[in-house]
């Protein structure tokens, strides 16, 4: 499949907008219909320029797989200046995925103390070339990281970060 990123999307809606005014202009339409015609393309204009972000790698607020390859993190600590509530970013691969569809996918946290704590622990072994496999853990465990509910109906669940073990290899 052929893909002409930002420079092919931003080609096409200016030939749809060509057409359309091609349209309003040499047709003899109804004026109604020709009104209905430009709200109906702006709004998808308006529903295309919202949904493209999503598209473009920005970060998911849907929840995490349930085990996980952690890649990378990053931590944006509250502000109390500003306001800012911060979030925790994290990239991780699905484990549970085919190796074929196991990318890299980005997803914010609320933040919160433990899992600032628990996260900067894992990015210091990923420095250090450990990996990390994050798993979810819907009951009460110890040392398990509560998150907060109130960013888009999220469930309340713990995270934990365990050390990836070293792959068996045959004897030579």
């Amino acid at each position: 499949m052929v893909t002409l990123g930002t420079a092919g999307l931003v080609a096409a809606y200016v030939l749809v907008a060509l057409l359309l005014v091609s349209l309003l202009l040499f047709s003899r339409w109804p004026w109604q219909l020709k009104a209905a015609m430009v709200v109906v393309v702006s709004t998808f204009y308006i529903v295309t320029y919202v949904s493209i972000p999503m598209l473009l790698g920005w970060p998911t607020d849907d929840g995490l797989p349930r085990r996980f390859n952690l890649v990378a993190v990053y931590v944006q600590e509250p502000d109390k200046v500003t306001g800012a509530r911060g979030d925790i970013y994290l990239w991780v691969t699905d484990m549970l995925a085919p190796p074929d569809q196991s990318v890299p996918r980005s997803y914010r946290l609320p933040f919160t103390p433990e899992l600032h704590a628990k996260v900067v622990e894992a990015g210091t072994k990923l420095r250090k070339n450990l990996p990390q496999l994050g798993e979810i853990e819907e009951e009460e465990g110890k040392g398990s990281v509560p998150l907060d509910t109130t960013r888009m109906g999220q469930k309340s669940t713990r995270i934990e970060f365990y050390d990836l073990p070293d792959p068996l290899f045959p004897e030579k």
